[in-house]
C-alpha cells in the first residue's frame, strides 16, 4: 500500500486486462431531468466495469447556469472542471504511487475563460496548478505529470476533441412499444466563441485518500470517489461520472432556457449521456491505447405528449447543443497549461489528517 493504493491490485487489473479485453471496457452514463418547479437534478446511472455492474447512485441538483443558484447546487460548468481536476489527480495519484512517491499534500486548482454573448458560450485558455508535497523517493515529479497528462481519460477527452452522437426522441422506458422512432446523428459543432474578454472560472480538487478527493468551493464541496471494485469507498461519483452528469445538464439547461425564450409551453425534459473508457489507455496497454472517454452519446426526450408532438423541438435541442459550454469543451480540442509547484516548503493549509468520513 502507498497513499492508501493497493498497487499490488493495481498488478492484477492490468494483468486481467491483458488476458481478457473484455474487462477492460468500462462503461458510464447519467441522466439529468428538468420538472417545473424542481430544476434540473442529475445523476449517474450504474457503471458497467468490464463484466461487473456497480450499482452506485448519487443525485446532484444542478443551478441554472443563466440564473441565481439554488441553494448549494453547483453549476453544469463547475461539474465539468471538477470532473477534470479530480480525472487528473487520480491518474497522478496512480503513477506517483506506482514509481514510489509518497504524498503528503496534492492540490490541483482549475481555471478558464468562459466567454459567451447571447448566442455563443465557450470555454477556453484552460490552466491547471498544481501543487505537490512529497517524498518523492528520487523520482521526477515532472515525469509524474507528464504522465498524468498522457493517461488521464477525461484530460485527454479535453486535449483530444471526441465526436458525440445526438439522439432525439430517445424512449426513456425502451419497453414502450408506441414511441417514436429516435433520430441519432451526428452532433452540431458549437459556435466560435465571441471576440470578448470573457470571465475566469474555476474548480480546486484536493486529494484526501487513495482515490478521495474533495472539490472545494461556492457554494458547497463535492466529494470524489471511485466504485469499491476500483479502490474507491463509494464517497461520491467518479469523475467521469461528473463529467457526463455536467454534459448532460449543461444541454438540457440551454434546451429549458431556449424553449422558454421561443414562448413554448413548460414541459419536463430528460437527456441521457454515456460514455465509455478502455483502462488499457490509461495502463498504456497495446500497440495503440484509447485514453480518452470515447463513444459520447447525448439522448434528449421530452417526457410529454404535448413535448413530444411540439413542432420543431428536435431543431430546439441542436441549438441547445450548439450553445453548451460543456459540449464545446469535450468535442473542440484545448490546449492546457499546466504550472506545477513541487517546492519542499509546508503548503499552506496542509492537513495533519486525510478525513473520508
Amino acid at each position: 500500500m502507498r497513499n492508501g493504493m493497493n498497487i499490488a491490485g493495481v498488478s492484477e487489473m492490468v494483468h486481467e486486462v491483458q488476458t481478457q479485453p473484455e474487462e477492460a471496457i468500462y462503461r458510464y452514463g447519467a441522466v439529468a431531468r428538468w420538472d417545473e418547479g424542481r430544476g434540473i437534478r442529475a445523476h449517474n446511472e450504474p457503471a458497467v466495469l468490464g463484466t461487473v455492474k456497480s450499482p452506485r447512485r448519487y443525485e446532484v441538483a444542478v443551478a441554472d447556469e443563466q440564473g441565481p443558484t439554488r441553494g448549494d447546487a453547483p453549476t453544469a460548468v463547475r461539474l465539468a472542471l471538477t470532473a477534470l481536476g479530480a480525472c487528473a489527480l487520480t491518474t497522478f495519484v496512480g503513477g506517483g504511487s506506482a514509481r514510489g512517491v509518497t504524498l503528503e499534500y496534492l492540490r490541483l486548482g482549475i481555471s478558464a475563460e468562459r466567454i459567451r454573448d447571447e448566442v455563443s458560450d465557450r470555454l477556453t485558455d484552460l490552466v491547471y496548478e498544481l501543487a505537490v508535497r512529497a517524498d518523492s523517493g528520487g523520482v521526477d515529479i515532472a515525469e509524474v505529470v507528464a504522465s498524468m497528462e498522457q493517461q488521464s481519460p477525461n484530460h485527454r477527452t479535453l486535449t483530444d476533441p471526441q465526436p458525440l452522437t445526438l439522439v432525439l426522441g430517445a424512449s426513456a422506458d425502451p419497453s414502450a412499444a408506441a414511441h417514436p422512432q429516435p433520430v441519432s446523428e451526428p452532433a452540431p459543432a458549437p459556435y466560435e466563441p465571441a471576440a470578448r474578454p470573457g470571465e475566469t472560472v474555476g474548480a480546486t480538487v484536493d486529494w484526501q485518500y487513495s482515490v478521495q478527493f474533495l472539490a472545494d468551493g461556492d457554494p458547497a464541496p463535492l466529494r470524489v470517489d471511485q466504485p469499491k471494485q476500483l479502490a474507491g469507498v463509494d464517497w461520491g461519483p467518479n469523475p467521469q461520472e461528473y463529467l457526463l452528469m455536467a454534459l448532460a445538464s449543461c444541454v438540457l439547461g440551454r434546451t429549458v432556457a431556449l424553449s422558454a425564450q421561443q414562448g413554448r409551453p413548460a414541459h419536463s425534459w430528460r437527456v441521457r449521456a454515456t460514455g465509455q473508457v478502455d483502462i488499457r489507455g490509461l495502463f498504456l496497454i497495446g500497440p495503440d491505447p484509447v485514453v480518452p472517454v470515447h463513444r459520447l452519446t447525448l439522448e434528449v426526450t421530452p417526457l410529454d405528449a404535448a413535448g413530444t408532438g411540439a413542432e420543431g423541438w428536435q431543431d430546439l435541442v441542436r441549438e441547445a447543443v450548439r450553445r453548451s459550454p460543456v459540449a464545446g469543451l469535450l468535442t473542440s480540442g484545448h490546449l492546457v497549461k499546466v504550472n506545477l509547484d513541487a517546492g519542499t516548503e509546508p503548503a499552506p493549509d496542509a492537513r495533519t489528517e486525510r478525513a473520508h468520513d
